[in-house]
C-alpha cells in the first residue's frame, strides 16, 4: 500500500509527465515514445504550440488547463439582422395602431388603453399627451456555466469563483439538477439607434449597454435556504396543488399567451420557484434557461431593482412593484443560433421557436434579448 503512495505522489509531482499526458488528451492518442524523452517534451511543445494556435483558443480567453473556453459571442457584428425588429409592431399611439404585423396583435391585457394622458412638467404643471404603446428590446441576458464568463463581452469577468455550473449528473430523476451563472445587462436598442427618442419612451431610463446583475456576487442563486428570504410565500405554494394549477399557464403558451395571475408559473418552462440557479436537468439548454431567464427577471422585481413599464400607473414614467408582469415580457435568442424572425412569449414550447435547434450540443452559453412591452405619454411630462 505505502509503494502504491508513493509511486501516485511520484507521478503527480513529475511535471513532464503532466505535461506528456495532456499532450496525448488532445492528439487523441497515445504515441510510443517511451524510450525517447527529449522527443516527448518536443511533442508536448508541438501539441501546446498547436492548442494555442487553433481558432477556439484564439476566439476564446482561458487556459488549457482550466477545460473550458469563454467564447465571444461577437454580438455585434451584424446585429441588426439578428434581431426581429418587426416584432415591435404594431405600434400603438393615441389608440391607433401603427405598421402591419403579420404577428398579430400582441398588446398585453394589462397595458394602458388609454388614449389620452396626462403628465406633470418638472415645475409641476401639467401636460397634456397621446398614449404610446409598443415593445422594445431592453435588455441582454448570458448564461453560462464557467463563473465570470462573459460571451457578450468575450473576456472574463473579476467575479467570485461560484465552482463550473453543470448539465446534471446524468441520474435522470427528481434530484438530478443543472446550474448556470447569469449576467443581465442593460440593452436600450432602440435609445442606442436613437429609434422612437421623440415618443418620451425611456428618455430617462438607461441611455447605454451597462452591467445590471451579477448572479456570482449573488449568494441567494446558489442557496435554496437565503432564496426563501426573497420569496416567502413559497413556503403557501410548494404544494402539489399549486404545482398542478401550472398546468393551466401551459396550455396559454401553446397559443403564445401567459397569465399573470398564476405568477408563480412560467408557462410550459415549468415552476418559477424558487427563484435559484438550480433547475431539472431534464429539460434541454433552451429550455431550463429559458425558466431562469424568468427567475432572474422575477428576483429583480422582488428587491425593486427593475420598474414596470406598462398599465396607466407607467405612462409618466416606470414604476416599481414588488411582483412582475409576466406578460410584459418577451425573449428572443440572440446566441449561438439567433431568431432573427420574431421573438416568443415567456412560457412559450421550445419546440414553436426551435429553441432546441439553437443550442448546438457543443454550445453551453446562451444569450437572450429580453423584450418588455412600454407605455409613455407622447408629448408630456418631463
Amino acid at each position: 500500500m505505502e509503494k502504491r503512495v508513493m509511486k501516485r505522489n511520484r507521478i503527480m509531482n513529475n511535471p513532464d509527465r503532466i505535461r506528456r499526458e495532456e499532450a496525448e488528451l488532445f492528439l487523441g492518442f497515445r504515441p510510443r515514445i517511451r524510450k525517447n524523452p527529449r522527443f516527448r517534451k518536443q511533442l508536448t511543445a508541438l501539441a501546446a504550440a498547436i492548442l494555442l494556435s487553433s481558432p477556439a483558443a484564439a476566439s476564446g480567453i482561458k487556459d488549457y488547463d482550466g477545460g473550458y473556453t469563454c467564447p465571444n459571442a461577437d454580438i455585434f457584428t451584424d446585429l441588426l439582422d439578428r434581431v426581429p425588429f418587426s416584432a415591435m409592431l404594431p405600434i400603438s399611439v393615441g389608440g391607433a395602431r401603427l405598421g402591419n404585423s403579420s404577428h398579430g396583435d400582441r398588446t398585453p391585457d394589462r397595458a394602458s388603453r388609454r388614449s389620452v394622458c396626462t403628465c406633470s412638467h418638472d415645475l409641476g404643471i401639467p401636460e397634456t399627451g397621446l398614449t404610446v404603446g409598443l415593445w422594445e428590446v431592453a435588455y441582454l441576458m448570458e448564461f453560462t456555466r464557467e463563473p465570470g464568463c462573459s460571451p457578450v463581452l468575450g473576456t472574463m469577468l473579476p467575479l467570485p469563483d461560484r465552482g463550473i455550473g453543470s448539465f446534471g449528473d446524468g441520474t435522470l430523476d427528481s434530484s438530478d439538477l443543472s446550474l448556470y451563472h447569469v449576467h443581465l445587462y442593460s440593452f436600450p436598442l432602440n435609445t442606442m439607434l436613437n429609434l422612437f427618442t421623440d415618443f418620451n419612451c425611456g428618455r430617462y431610463d438607461y441611455m447605454d449597454m451597462d452591467l445590471l446583475y451579477a448572479s456570482e456576487l449573488d449568494v441567494s442563486w446558489y442557496d435554496e435556504s437565503l432564496a426563501m428570504i426573497n420569496t416567502p410565500e413559497i413556503a403557501t405554494l410548494a404544494n402539489a396543488g399549486t404545482v398542478a394549477s401550472c398546468s393551466a399557464d401551459a396550455t396559454l403558451s401553446f397559443k403564445g399567451n401567459t397569465s399573470d395571475d398564476l405568477f408563480y408559473c412560467a408557462g410550459s418552462w415549468g415552476y418559477l420557484y424558487p427563484l435559484t440557479g438550480y433547475v431539472g436537468s431534464s429539460g434541454s439548454v433552451a429550455e431550463n434557461t429559458s425558466l431562469l431567464a424568468v427567475r432572474v427577471m422575477n428576483l429583480l422585481h422582488r428587491r425593486g431593482l427593475l420598474p414596470v413599464t406598462m398599465g396607466d400607473d407607467a405612462l409618466c414614467g416606470g414604476v416599481y412593484y414588488d411582483e412582475m408582469s409576466k406578460s410584459m415580457y418577451r425573449f428572443s435568442m440572440l446566441y449561438p443560433i439567433a431568431e432573427s424572425s420574431d421573438n416568443h412569449a415567456l412560457g412559450e414550447p421550445v419546440q414553436y421557436w426551435l429553441g432546441d435547434s439553437r443550442v448546438p450540443p457543443t454550445k453551453h452559453n446562451v444569450i437572450y434579448l429580453v423584450w418588455r412591452y412600454r407605455n409613455c405619454c407622447l408629448g408630456a411630462g418631463k
